[in-house]
């Protein structure tokens, strides 16, 4: 797919925070060899999609397109040019490592390179049921004209009265333009 308006996905999402090779025997995670994924946070972090269990169950080497996990080094090479709105609907999606100079590096990082104008991410693992509720909420609010940013805002305050515990409204922010 190439610059999608909107890009959604509802999945899993990760960050590695410390990942620390205990020896050179050629080890792997998430199918990378170790010693690559500790040095590069774009390699830390993640979404894991349809047909990720075989690669992370085996730990095969990650090829081709096809393995189940979009690190955030690769979705930094999608083309979304022409996107107003990825949202990242998963858990952890906006964590990555603060590295000087460049900023965090993670899926933001990635969805910026990539050319999205506005990202809606999470900052913690998030609960589905909510986000279930968020997501039809920000959706009603975007389809009836509102602009990302309001649909936004407006979602917050609801959710922010039905749930007051930040937990559940504070998880999802929105970066961007």
């Amino acid at each position: 797919m190439e610059s999608p308006r909107i890009l959604h996905i509802a999945t899993h999402g990760y960050f590695l925070e410390d990942v620390k090779p205990e020896n050179d025997n050629g080890m792997r995670m998430m199918g990378m060899d170790v010693h690559r994924v500790a040095e590069n946070p774009m390699l830390r972090s993640g979404l894991l999609l349809a047909g990720c269990n075989k690669t992370l169950a085996d730990n095969t080497p990650l090829t081709g397109s096809d393995n189940g996990i979009l690190t955030a080094y690769e979705a930094g090479l999608l083309d979304l040019s022409k996107t107003e709105l990825v949202v990242l609907s998963a858990c952890e999606t906006g964590k990555g490592e603060i590295l000087n100079g460049e900023g965090v590096q993670g899926l933001r990082k990635a969805m910026t390179d990539a050319g999205a104008e506005h990202i809606l991410m999470s900052l913690w693992k998030v609960d589905d049921k909510v986000t279930s509720e968020y997501m039809q909420i920000f959706y009603g609010h975007y389809a009836q004209g509102k602009s990302i940013r309001e649909a936004y805002n407006l979602t917050r305050n609801e959710i922010k009265q039905k749930y007051p515990q930040p937990y559940y409204w504070g998880a999802f922010v929105l970066v961007g333009e």
